[in-house]
């Protein structure tokens, strides 16, 4: 079999990071090379997982003409990279086996930070396009592994989510660890990108490559970003020390608006106020306890809500508001909704609907391919918004003409048919079918209850006729006689044929007849 050449991975490449000097090239056989390698073999590019191991060709259309390895990085055990051919530049991951056309711009390409690809014209994750992403501002934030930025946003990798944040000041953008900052406000990653300004003045520096561990992140800031006018500046214009209730939780001083949130228990309790940004303090007011707006914008607590139209923007409830053209929720656009038709459900789950579509809260994309997660609506799928109705106080169970819902998500084991709400306590909203007795916490079907013949009593007590159950602990009693147990007053009272029953306290009390 002709060798045209091998391509190997240098042992360093144990290492997390990749340096284009770890990559060697050799004319020699297989056998002869340390694995894992690339090589052309009887013109087609394959890849040598390990010694003694037949090659597997890499599939997808990558070319043996012109073939080279750009950079490649070891993603937990597995080998990943952008490879090149005439015809341009591929994305290959172990894997799968198979690589991926990224671009014909093989000489203006470059890698930044293992897969994060950059050409003349487009900014790249893996093989993927990053929309609107500039690659003549594209770089790396120092001391974090998880943060990048152009001139138009922030960009957040983790091992597990990508996505990119708008409305931060890109100019002023450092980072430390999983802290990141602008000169407003104070973010945290971990699934998502979270405010964190209640972290700003106890926040300790988490990398530092100068020994400062045990710095403030405030301290941090102030001594590698002196020219930064931001929180963290003795000159910064938006502070709130002097701002003054308007209603609810908005305050204000005389150049800025701020949204006071709390944390931490009645020990810790702690007051934070966000800056609403670019909201205009003389001619802010509220609406509601979450909604307020200026002469130009409508406001969710502390953020902006784009696009809303201001002459007819009103809240709703809650998180909930609307203007003449949309449906918006924690300051999100609900995709689709009819603000004519649309209606809030009663449910301790933000649930809605309108004449087309039934929507709940999830933490989803923000936009699509790339938006960061949030708590936004999103539409059921196949839910039907004409029958689709909540029950008792709280809402936590639903159904519509052909599903049970628990939470907004649909229970496909439950019979609609035959499903029947009965009650709700403190800790439990119960409901039946012809299959079990159900709650709304924990482990949903309560096993030893025949759903067929089960029957409510009142709010306390309910029996299949074998079993009786107790609303108020959400157990069987075993030790009571399902045959001779009656139910005496409203208040939790009830006798067998050996004991009478009370409920005390949220516990079941009994006494010898």
């Amino acid at each position: 079999m002709p060798i045209i050449g091998v391509f190997i991975i240098h042992p360093k490449l144990q290492t997390s990071r990749f340096d284009p000097s770890h990559l060697q090239y050799a004319s020699q056989k297989p056998e002869t090379i340390m694995p894992p390698t690339f090589a052309v073999q009887q013109g087609k590019v394959v890849f040598c997982e390990e010694e003694g191991v037949a090659p597997t060709e890499v599939k997808g259309g990558v070319s043996a003409q012109g073939f080279a390895v750009v950079s490649l990085f070891r993603d937990g055990y597995l080998i990943a990279g952008y490879l090149r051919d005439i015809k341009g530049i591929w994305w290959y991951h172990q894997r799968n086996k198979k690589a991926k056309f990224v671009t014909r711009d093989a000489d203006g390409f470059r890698v930044v930070d293992e897969d994060y690809g950059l050409d003349r014209d487009h900014v790249y994750l893996e093989d993927r396009v990053i929309p609107g992403a500039d690659p003549s501002s594209f770089s790396l934030l120092e001391i974090s592994q998880y943060f990048a930025k152009d001139k138009y946003r922030l960009y957040v990798k983790t091992s597990s989510h990508f996505f990119h944040y708008n409305g931060l000041d890109s100019a002023s953008l450092i980072a430390n660890g999983a802290y990141v900052t602008d000169k407003h406000d104070l973010y945290c990653v971990f699934d998502t990108l979270s405010l964190s300004n209640n972290s700003k003045h106890h926040e300790r520096v988490q990398f530092s490559r100068l020994k400062e561990h045990n710095m403030l992140l405030k301290d941090w800031l102030a001594k590698h970003r002196p020219d930064t006018i931001g929180w963290w500046h003795p000159d910064y214009p938006f502070k709130s020390d002097d701002a003054e209730q308007i209603a609810d939780d908005w305050y204000r001083t005389s150049n800025a608006v701020f949204f006071k949130t709390t944390s931490g228990t009645q020990r810790t309790f702690k007051e934070t106020f966000n800056l609403v940004r670019g909201a205009d303090a003389a001619s802010f007011e509220p609406l509601d306890s979450h909604h307020g707006r200026d002469a130009k914008n409508a406001y969710c607590r502390w953020r902006r809500i784009a696009g809303a139209d201001i002459t007819s923007f009103t809240p709703i409830t809650g998180f909930f508001s609307r203007d003449k053209n949309a449906v918006y929720f924690n300051s999100y656009k609900v995709e689709h909704a009819d603000p004519g038709n649309f209606q809030v459900l009663r449910s301790v789950v933000p649930l809605a609907k309108d004449h087309k579509r039934v929507y709940v809260k999830a933490c989803a994309r923000t936009s699509w391919p790339f938006g960061y997660p949030d708590d936004i609506l999103v539409a059921i799928d196949e839910a039907d918004a004409k029958s689709f109705q909540t029950f008792g106080a709280r809402g936590v169970w639903a159904t519509d003409a052909g599903r049970v819902y628990l939470r907004g998500e649909h229970q496909k084991k439950l019979d609609v048919g035959s499903f029947r709400f009965l009650c709700e306590t403190p800790t439990n909203c119960w409901a039946a079918d012809e299959n079990g007795l159900y709650r709304s916490n924990g482990t949903p079907r309560v096993s030893g209850i025949e759903g067929r013949s089960f029957v409510k009593l009142n709010d306390f007590w309910g029996s299949d006729g074998t079993a009786v159950f107790s609303f108020v602990t959400g157990a069987i009693q075993k030790a009571t006689d399902a045959k001779t147990f009656v139910v005496t007053d409203e208040n939790g009272g009830a006798r067998d044929a050996a004991f009478r029953y009370r409920i005390d306290d949220g516990r079941i009390r009994k006494n010898k007849l």
